[in-house]
């Protein structure tokens, strides 16, 4: 009765719901305003409280010296050192300072997470991350004393590829301990002797560790999911016969428990997803070295929750402790588990609920808050905690297990510290006030440079501790900077093409192609429009344009780089106001499929980390994934996928969830674009939902390749002889504007070759589609997964986003804000799916690119430069033929016929700029 009951109410009219939210800067460009109001590219405003400084981008790492008058904050192979944080001027110094090659940092080699001070705030201990070592620094002198390294052998067992997490000092007897989340243990150190003493086993990639107040338990919180096996008979030489060319199985399922028989070999499989090394807080009794309790936190996967069945793991990233319960942060559930540790049981759960604070309850229904760091008051009466995708700090009472208030903070709140006097507060946030223009007319270059991950800065935020008043002042500003409530006022003509709620399905838009593209910001492509707000002298990728090369050698004139690009948003609409939430693919193919990105996403994607298939560190197998999506990495709900299967919503992939760690992308991996030596799997429901014939992200493969493989396969299942009903939802990915180094004898002679060919591809899409019969209720969506290749003069996260179809308007710009919360939005609605997340939610809804006057003219593709990119060139290396006069007759219905690595992409950035 109560499944009944829930059904019935989703699918009541829409226009029957009298509000909606939508996020407040919907009408506005993203802006940076340190001292007013900054504008998100979520849409979402960022107005943090107290007093902010702007410091380096993505700090994970955050202590405070025990006289609470220098604090130290962690980012990836850089510190920052704060003089007097507290204070109306603090003193700041990055180690190394802007414009230093980074050959002089002290963390040559990256970082990660783990900072402290010794007892007496003279000496720190910094994570060395990738390196496995722990670096010994003189604060005063501001130098190395050390560097003590993880490796070797501990207890007659030998450790190798080690790879440093969090860290603690252990005061009373002048240890350290530190987490290695390569070889999934607890290293103790000897700071007299600064040797290793002991290795305790932990969980699968131990993230956050704490001590007890009297030092005599260490309690570990555990992040990974499985432990990754090597692909049975896979050698360092062997990869083109023996690797992987396709998943083997769904994450979750019978096949990945057990594992599966594939072509003659068994592949192993990964066992229970709720096994108490996945996700978990494990207490280690420093006594004796032993483990003596092992909590798995939070919801369990598989168990059901408002009538949806979870399928990420709690994600326990972060400890607060005090003389007998310990706080722990479970990021995918928005809430803190409560552990008795005395009695070795979890006591209790702390829900982050914001209703009672005047949110509406819809928001306590769906996640999107991301609780990470936290601190506990010395009377162990408040907890502070930082919200990663809320952009606040919660305040919580422990009593009443509620919460109190939230405190506005920058975008991305990582870690929250009180002053040794608890009167102030310090704040961590990975992205600060948003990123800004890194081009254009006018623009100076800023000291840390313009590629996207430098030219964003965090912030550190110290905030005296609010009274209730103050509070409340918080707790509003913080709400009203994440969404507002909009009247649902809609004619029943409009309603019809696209609703304003997910209630009925729209009747006119019956089918979407949802393409996705790679690393291309919106003024390189359309700059030269006169509609939108473009810079025409960033539009490099444009038409008429100049090529150039390394120190601005010119090699062609008037060149069509995107024509089709052009075309399109002329004859049917695009924005100048849509901004990808993502800095680089690690972040953009969870975005773009709806899944937030949680803490252990984005500490990854700050932070240095090698990937090794052979070695003996089950944590080496799996240091982070590009163009795919983890079983570490899923939200409660997941995403697009399962939002649509709860729905019963038929949908197919092409290429999407290709780029594993590890992945081998050579021109000839055809099928699936890449192959994998170790055996991960894809989300379920788009594991038995994509296509095995589709190559995804692998710039070495054509994407006129994928067209034909796209063309065959649409021809072959929705309009052979006796078709299959279309999907309803089809996610493509044409990547190739990722770009590469130029390969003339492939057939791409500049980096705008690649453009040109994804352009082409692109072309030949939306030709193909709008001659199928499918094409009078259809809405073909063209985005960008990042925008970190380029440079735009608005800000940097400004991108692509065009739509066609019968229903979209014709010749038509959109101002309204948008980003992917926006795109996922009007899927959900278009299909009448419920939302999945906050920023589902919240996110708002670009009515204005819609009409109830159909115009069903299809799209004619038109050739790119030919001095740019000659597709038969690149088709010749698979003995095909570019047969343009048959795919300008379309579709023949009745007949069967390395993702980005953003160290590679910020030194092409800037080589560009030679």
């Amino acid at each position: 009765m109560k499944q009944t009951l829930y059904l019935f109410l989703l699918t009541l009219p829409a226009f029957a719901q009298k509000t909606t939210l939508q996020v407040p800067g919907r009408n506005r460009f993203c802006q940076i305003d340190t001292a007013g109001v900054s504008v998100l590219p979520s849409g979402r405003f960022v107005t943090p409280a107290g007093h902010a400084i702007r410091i380096t981008s993505d700090p994970y790492g955050l202590a405070l010296s025990p006289d609470g008058q220098t604090a130290l904050v962690l980012h990836d192979g850089v510190f920052s050192i704060i003089g007097q944080p507290g204070s109306a001027r603090p003193v700041l110094t990055r180690m190394p300072a802007f414009g230093q090659p980074d050959s002089q940092s002290l963390l040559t080699g990256g970082s990660f997470l783990g900072v402290a001070f010794g007892p007496d705030g003279k000496t720190a201990y910094l994570s060395q991350g990738d390196k496995g070592s722990v670096l010994v620094f003189e604060v005063a002198t501001r130098t190395k004393i050390a560097e003590i390294s993880l490796n070797g052998a501990v207890s007659g067992k030998n450790y190798t590829d080690s790879f440093t997490s969090d860290l603690v000092v252990n005061g009373p007897k002048n240890e350290l301990l530190v987490l290695d989340r390569a070889n999934f243990r607890l290293v103790r150190i000897d700071l007299n002797t600064r040797k290793l003493t002991a290795s305790v086993p932990t969980g699968r990639q131990p993230f956050g560790l704490r001590l007890s107040p009297d030092q005599k338990l260490a309690f570990v919180a555990n992040v990974g999911q499985y432990s990754y096996p090597l692909v049975p008979g896979v050698t360092p030489t062997n990869r083109d016969t023996m690797m992987l060319k396709f998943p083997a199985y769904g994450a979750h399922s019978k096949a990945s428990r057990e594992g599966v028989d594939i072509e003659g070999r068994h592949i192993p499989g990964l066992g229970d997803p709720n096994d108490d090394e996945a996700m978990s807080v494990w207490t280690i009794d420093l006594a004796t070295n032993r483990v003596v309790a092992r909590h798995k936190t939070g919801v369990r996967i598989g168990e059901m929750i408002e009538e949806a069945e979870v399928v990420g793991g709690s994600s326990p990233n972060s400890l607060a402790v005090g003389r007998n319960l310990a706080y722990v942060t479970n990021a995918t559930n928005d809430n803190l588990s409560i552990i008795d540790y005395r009695k070795h049981r979890i006591v209790g759960t702390i829900p982050l609920r914001l209703s009672r604070l005047g949110a509406p309850p819809v928001l306590d229904k769906l996640r999107g808050l991301m609780p990470f760091g936290l601190c506990l008051t010395k009377d162990e009466k408040t907890l502070y905690v930082a919200l990663l995708a809320f952009n606040a700090v919660a305040v919580v009472d422990v009593a009443s297990r509620r919460v109190e208030g939230l405190i506005p903070t920058g975008w991305g709140p990582t870690r929250v510290l009180l002053s040794p006097d608890e009167t102030t507060l310090y704040i961590t946030s990975a992205r600060g006030y948003g990123a800004g223009p890194n081009g254009g007319k006018g623009f100076v270059a800023p000291p840390q440079g313009t590629y996207i991950g430098d030219i964003q800065l965090g912030t550190f935020q110290s905030v005296p501790v609010p009274d209730v008043a103050r509070l409340a002042q918080y707790t509003r500003q913080v709400l009203a900077n994440t969404y507002e409530t909009v009247p649902v006022q809609q004619a029943a003509t409009s309603q019809k093409v696209l609703p304003m709620v997910p209630g009925l399905p729209s009747s006119a838009i019956r089918y979407i192609v949802y393409i996705t593209k790679e690393n291309r910001t919106y003024d390189e492509v359309l700059g030269q429009l006169p509609t939108g707000r473009g810079d025409s002298t960033l539009a490099r990728f444009g038409l008429g344009v100049t090529v150039r090369g390394k120190k601005d050698t010119v090699y062609l004139t008037g060149a069509d780089v995107m024509p089709n690009h052009s075309r399109i948003a002329g004859q049917f609409a695009f924005s100048d106001n849509f901004y990808c939430d993502s800095d680089a693919s690690i972040h953009g193919h969870h975005w773009m499929m709806g899944t937030i990105p949680n803490e252990w996403v984005e500490a990854n994607a700050a932070s240095t980390g090698t990937f090794k298939a052979f070695s003996a560190a089950p944590g080496r197998r799996f240091p982070k994934t590009t163009g795919a999506i983890d079983p570490e990495d899923y939200n409660e709900r997941g995403g697009i996928w399962e939002a649509l299967e709860r729905r019963r919503i038929r949908f197919y992939n092409f290429g999407q969830a290709n780029e594993y760690a590890g992945s081998f992308e050579e021109p000839h991996n055809t099928p699936f674009g890449t192959a994998h030596p170790v055996s991960f799997p894809m989300p379920d429901a788009a594991f038995r939902n994509t296509s095995r014939n589709y190559a995804g992200y692998n710039t070495s493969i054509p994407d006129q390749f994928r067209m034909d493989q796209f063309t065959t396969e649409f021809t072959k299942k929705w309009l052979g002889r006796k078709p299959q009903p279309l999907p309803q939802l089809l996610t493509v990915m044409i990547p190739n504007d990722h770009g590469a180094s130029p390969r003339p004898a492939f057939g791409y002679p500049y980096l705008q070759s690649y453009m040109a060919d994804n352009d082409l591809a692109v072309g030949r899409m939306l030709h193909f589609l709008s001659r199928t019969p499918y094409w009078k209720n259809m809405l073909v969506i063209i985005t960008e997964d990042d925008p970190q290749g380029g440079v735009d003069h608005v800000d940097a996260h400004r991108s692509l986003l065009m739509l066609a179809g019968p229903y979209v308007k014709r010749n038509y710009v959109s101002h309204t804000h948008a980003n992917f919360g926006s795109i996922l939005k009007v899927i959900y609605n278009l299909l009448g799916v419920p939302y999945v997340n906050h920023y589902d939610l919240t996110a708002s809804l670009p009515q204005d690119f819609f009409t109830d006057k159909p115009d069903f003219t299809p799209y004619d593709a038109v050739l790119p430069d030919a001095r740019v990119f000659n597709p038969q060139k690149a088709l010749d290396y698979y003995k095909k033929t570019f047969d343009w006069p048959a795919i300008q007759r379309g579709p023949l219905m009745g007949d069967v016929p390395k993702m980005d690595d953003p160290r590679q992409q910020r030194a092409e950035h800037y080589r560009q700029k030679e």
